[in-house]
């Protein structure tokens, strides 16, 4: 099964995230089913003009029986997770249209028509423009994205590997609002115990120096001697004189990891702890979808 375009390539300039959830009353016909099929088609055009240019569309558990007569065994809600300290609220998602490339304008522009073309059943909810900030750092100055798999392993990592749904990925998503202004006050050694690696040559601190509160400390987790992994795709965005923050997304074979991370975060586990960075930066939405195989997507216009 082949995986849709925007999962495996490395980072782009640009990144345009928008959430759908369905209108009152409406199902998923034939006429919106044959429109979500076309997606992958769609994209192919778009690189006439932006050959770098992907993008994914995912559906959430509430939409996909009106989709598909059977789903993903591990297709679920964003988690709830209990105990939590710090804010993962869930937003009411059906559908994630996630585009990549290098020139924005076209980025938009299929973003509005295919929006349009899909108003009767589906009203846009958000749209996030992200885009690479410097050497592909977030808006705090750090690195973002260091531990993402690399060559082969990307594939391993994001895709279902068997069964009906291979090709497919499990996708979470975050929006993160910063809170810049206390950020900045820190002075950048403890923003590197915040985050856990040095700022400037983004090098892992050693094991004496490194809080257990760290970012890192928290979503970097060993289970039979391997770290467990997802291939993220966030990006920063924001307005001058705004909200701005990171644009989490991140793709996996199973949720499993996502879930993990997460409860680690803002909720005390074993140790006691959470993640610090979360003092300076909260999530405002939160959402689970599956994103099929081209070939499953296509099969929706039969």
């Amino acid at each position: 099964m082949t995986p849709q375009s925007g999962i495996l390539p490395p980072a782009n300039g640009h990144a345009l995230f928008t959430l759908f959830r369905r209108r009152l009353g409406r199902r998923a016909d034939a006429r919106l089913k044959a429109l979500l099929a076309s997606v992958s088609d769609r994209i192919i055009h778009l690189q006439g003009e932006d050959p770098q240019a992907s993008g994914v569309i995912a559906f959430g558990p509430h939409v996909w029986p009106e989709l598909y007569s059977s789903k993903p065994a591990l297709l679920r809600d964003f988690p709830s997770i209990s105990g939590a300290i710090h804010p993962a609220p869930a937003s009411e998602v059906d559908v994630l249209l996630h585009l990549r490339g290098e020139r924005y304008d076209l980025l938009h522009e299929f973003a509005d028509q295919l929006s349009a073309e899909m108003s009767e059943w589906l009203d846009v909810i958000e749209t996030v423009h992200g885009f690479r900030y410097r050497d592909a750092r977030d808006l705090t100055g750090f690195v973002d994205g260091t531990e993402n798999p690399v060559g082969e392993e990307r594939a391993e990592v994001a895709l279902l590997a068997d069964g009906d749904w291979a090709g497919g990925s499990y996708i979470h998503l975050q929006r993160y609002v910063h809170r810049m202004e206390q950020w900045k006050k820190l002075p950048v050694r403890q923003q590197e115990a915040v985050i856990g690696r040095t700022k400037d040559t983004n090098e892992e601190l050693p094991d004496e120096d490194r809080p257990h509160t760290a970012h890192i400390s928290r979503v970097i987790i060993e289970e039979d001697g391997e770290e467990l992994a997802m291939l993220r795709h966030s990006m920063p965005y924001g307005s001058p004189g705004g909200d701005k923050g990171l644009y989490f997304i991140s793709y996996c074979k199973t949720p499993v990891v996502f879930e993990k991370m997460l409860t680690r975060m803002v909720a005390p586990t074993s140790d006691g702890r959470v993640d610090h960075m979360l003092n300076f930066t909260r999530a405002v939405t939160g959402a689970a979808f599956f994103a099929p195989s081209i070939e499953q997507l296509k099969q929706l216009q039969k």
